[in-house]
């Protein structure tokens, strides 16, 4: 049995001691391998798939072109919640499956969305830039803004990570309001959040942040459209810390430089290797940038090698009972049909 561990250099884990260990603990024969992903020099990664039986990856595009060169594996488990990275309907040709995490890192993400949330309202970057760019001492150097309990959070997802972010959000006396169309009514009923449109939202939030998962039907979802409604209205902040391909960037671009959004907290950008040098989201005191690191807790890491390795143990065991959680090709619409929200 051989399994590869591998992903782009900036997504590997430092430490993959706690894999083997769990991997190993009851098959010391299996053969893993760590490889480093180079979308430009394949060829290490080539070779070793060539023989690999499963693969354990988060972002490496998976699809027929990859199947191809991979005979014998026989599964993928995605070591994330989202697995859009994985073709679906190729794997199902290829009789591969394919697998992805339960919730690992909810907690983290939502705070991660209310520390954005506070230090753009707060305007700490900019302090920040003031401060070290051109040493004014000065509170009212920058524009006063309104506390979180007069402002309304409009969530776009409203699964785990979405509730938990009203939860907190509510904390600070925050009207909620969310965009979820495929969360039952009498849910939103008992969370006490209206159910609106986009367009509502884009109307009537100061806040807008994003939790949904990534589906062909919400691919670019913010788009020029989107906002130009949130420009026509109350200019709100936005938040991403779900999938970057959920933006049009060029269209947030234009609604920062317009001022249709006043400021902006992203956690993802377009791609999962971005090009920084030059990057025009860079150097912006009303922008916060971080990269792709929402989920990054200790709990977490070790919650997403434990999931991530105990479905592949769990597979190859043949207890696909305790495997959790199958996304196959087969099982999707009923995966999209339960929630959008990562």
């Amino acid at each position: 049995m051989k399994i590869i561990i591998s992903d782009y250099a900036t997504s590997m884990m430092a430490d993959h001691s706690y894999e083997f260990e769990i991997l190993k603990h009851h098959h010391p024969e299996w053969f893993i391998k760590t490889v480093v992903y180079d979308p430009g020099d394949q060829s290490e990664f080539t070779r070793e798939l060539a023989d690999t039986d499963a693969l354990i990856t988060a972002f490496i595009p998976a699809d027929a072109k990859l199947f191809t060169k991979a005979p014998r594996l026989k599964l993928i488990s995605v070591n994330a919640m989202g697995f859009n990275n994985v073709n679906l309907e190729d794997a199902a040709k290829y009789g591969i499956r394919v697998c992805a995490l339960p919730d690992y890192c909810s907690d983290d993400v939502a705070e991660f969305t209310l520390t954005l949330i506070l230090s753009l309202t707060k305007q700490l970057k900019a302090y920040d830039l003031l401060l070290n760019d051109t040493h004014v001492w000065q509170y009212d150097a920058l524009l006063p803004q309104k506390r979180l309990a007069a402002q309304t959070l409009g969530i776009f997802g409203l699964g785990n990570i979405g509730q938990k972010v009203a939860r907190l959000a509510r904390s600070f006396g925050m009207n909620i309001i969310a965009y979820d169309p495929y969360l039952p009514q009498n849910i939103a009923e008992e969370l006490r959040i209206p159910l609106l449109s986009a367009t509502d939202i884009y109307k009537k939030a100061d806040i807008i942040t994003n939790h949904m998962r990534l589906t062909a039907s919400n691919r670019a979802f913010f788009n020029k459209s989107a906002f130009n409604q949130m420009g026509a209205s109350r200019h709100p902040l936005f938040i991403n810390v779900a999938r970057g391909e959920s933006v049009d960037e060029k269209a947030l671009l234009d609604a920062l430089d317009t001022g249709m959004i006043r400021g902006a907290g992203l956690d993802v950008l377009s791609t999962e290797k971005p090009e920084l040098e030059g990057h025009p989201l860079l150097k912006r005191s009303n922008v916060i940038l971080t990269p792709h690191a929402a989920f990054y807790s200790h709990d977490s890491v070790m919650e997403l090698q434990r999931f991530s390795c105990q479905n592949t143990v769990n597979f190859f065991e043949d207890k696909l009972d305790k495997v959790n959680h199958f996304v196959d090709f087969d099982q999707r619409a009923a995966q999209n049909s339960i929630t959008l929200s990562s």
